[in-house]
């Protein structure tokens, strides 16, 4: 790359920064995740996590975000496009959806991946009529180096897809230079050949610290189940959507005020039993 282009790149990156900071419609060009030395690795930028990796996390690798219940792939797919959103840059992304997704966790809502500073326009939506047709649509966007990224949603520990299917998406992200990643609803941990597994759940948040009886920063519940490069680990981060960044909580900063303190032990006692004469 010349100096003339390399300049317009950074002056456009400039430009779209400043243009973050004053309508916060186009925040997703402020990620908070950063490259490091442009070597295909990132920090996160919390400590905690960043020290379970020796070098760093690797962007052009197979990884795997899941949950164990349907009802937190909300926070599973959060985690996730927070993630595509610091470290991919600008890429187009392919997301490719199991049908049987469809049915208990809905569909992805645009403003939603605004919220964790993905830009919807840069989605390439695949939805394909059956499973086996969604594991070939997802080898096939593994190959394409023009894209940044590949997601295969998938519902549960399907057979067919196997540790061959994944060492498949492997090599392939590997050899194309791309981050492909398997977002598991509803399902368990099993062998693949991913970097990394994180199962992903929603926590209570804390309070918001600015209006009385506010809600604050959502917060999600990570565990590092496999790391090929490091050490495992958990933590409670929180997402600041005006910062476009992830946030540590600390365990002992947990905030417990959800749970009541206030309630009787037991339910109420019931009145008299009066049996009733069987009708005839």
């Amino acid at each position: 790359m010349d100096e003339n282009m390399r300049g317009n790149r950074q002056h456009m990156e400039a430009l779209r920064a400043a243009v973050a900071r004053v309508d916060k419609r186009h925040a997703s060009f402020l990620p908070g995740i950063r490259l490091k030395d442009g070597d295909g690795l990132i920090r996160f930028g919390i400590p905690a996590m960043d020290d379970v990796f020796k070098d760093g996390f690797a962007i052009c690798a197979l990884h795997e975000v899941r949950c164990s219940l349907t009802r937190d792939i909300g926070a599973a797919t959060g985690f996730l496009a927070g993630l595509l959103a610091g470290c991919m840059g600008q890429g187009r992304i392919a997301w490719i959806r199991d049908p049987a997704c469809h049915l208990d966790g809905g569909r992805l809502f645009p403003a939603g991946l605004s919220m964790f500073g993905l830009d919807p326009a840069r989605l390439l939506m695949v939805h394909p009529t059956d499973l086996k047709t969604a594991l070939w649509a997802g080898d096939e966007a593994a190959k394409c180096k023009d894209l940044a990224a590949v997601v295969l949603h998938v519902k549960g520990n399907p057979s067919c897809f196997d540790m061959t299917a994944t060492r498949r998406l492997m090599l392939k992200a590997h050899h194309n230079g791309l981050f492909v990643c398997v977002l598991r609803q509803g399902g368990e941990e099993e062998a693949s050949a991913a970097a990394t597994r994180w199962h992903v759940r929603a926590v209570p948040s804390g309070i918001d610290s600015d209006l009385e009886n506010g809600i604050g920063l959502l917060r999600l519940g990570l565990v590092l189940e496999r790391n090929r490069n490091g050490r495992t680990g958990q933590w409670t981060i929180a997402w600041n959507q005006q910062r476009q960044e992830f946030e540590h909580v600390p365990t002992d900063h947990v905030d417990r005020s959800a749970a009541s303190s206030d309630r009787p032990d037991g339910a109420p006692q019931m009145g008299q039993v009066v049996a009733f004469k069987r009708a005839s």
